[in-house]
Parts: structure tokens; sequence; C-alpha cells
């Protein structure tokens, strides 16, 4: 696999929105409503990039709420 440049650019600023979020829960001890959708995009991102897929079970179905695990080991490509 190769992150290509403008992939890290993406990773960063995940990065420094991460680092955001947990000093903000950390200082104030509670959560916005604007840092569950920056979550959500750095899950994205991740899943994207990385290519992560669900887990299936024995017929085939996916698994949204099991561990997921790298694409090629899912035979999902």
């Amino acid at each position: 696999m190769q992150i290509t440049n403008e992939d890290r650019v993406d990773f960063l600023k995940a990065y420094n929105n991460l680092r955001n979020i947990l000093t903000n829960i950390h200082e104030c001890q509670d959560l916005w409503m604007s840092d569950i959708r920056e979550l959500e995009s750095m899950e994205y991102l991740m899943r994207r990039v990385m290519k992560f897929s669900p887990q299936r079970d024995e017929d085939g179905r996916q698994m949204h709420y099991s561990d997921w695990v790298l694409t090629e080991e899912d035979g999902d490509e």
C-alpha cells in the first residue's frame, strides 16, 4: 500500500483535530456535537485510506459491529 501526500495531509488534519478534541475533553470534561462529527470524519478517512472492511459471517454478510479487518484479509477487494 502506498499513501499519497494528499492522504498524509488529510491524516495530519485529522491528527490535529483529534488533539484539539482530546484537549477540549480533558479541559472541559465535555464533548461537543461538532467533535463527534470530526471523530466520524477521522473514522471514514482511516477506513478509506487504510482499506479497512467489516468482517463477514459464514454466509458472507458483513458484520459492521464486529472488529474490522484489512480488506485483503476479508477477500473484498
